[in-house]
């Protein structure tokens, strides 16, 4: 992303890491109310509010905060958009492509929910 992109996302960041800092709550008060672990509330308030990317538990904390994310959603259909030129470029358009294909992006799904457990 370039940096005018990222400008939404990083307001966003800014405002949440705000609330987070604002908050005399614990961070683990803060992760058992928000529904995320005590360690992401605890680096996102050590942060220096740079942030590449959104997750579930920071969209949860925007949640629990009320920051809006609707910016950040805008400025990621440029990504959306370079992912899916990335995925047809790769693809030849035969039906055997797509299934390796399909087959590469299950295989990161489960790569990422075997380093989250």
């Amino acid at each position: 992303m370039t940096r005018n992109e990222d400008a939404p996302i990083q307001s966003v960041v800014q405002q949440l890491l705000s609330c987070l800092k604002a908050d005399s709550r614990s961070a683990s008060e803060i992760a058992h109310l928000a529904a995320v672990s005590q360690p992401t509330v605890s680096r996102l308030r050590r942060s220096n509010g740079q942030r590449q990317r959104a997750s579930k538990s920071f969209n949860k904390l925007c949640s629990f905060y009320n920051v809006p994310t609707t910016a950040m959603s805008t400025a990621s259909r440029g990504y959306d958009e370079l992912l899916q030129a990335a995925i047809i470029d790769a693809w030849d358009g035969t039906e055997a492509s797509g299934r390796a294909l399909l087959a590469v992006i299950e295989g990161l799904k489960e790569f990422k929910n075997k380093q989250m457990t």
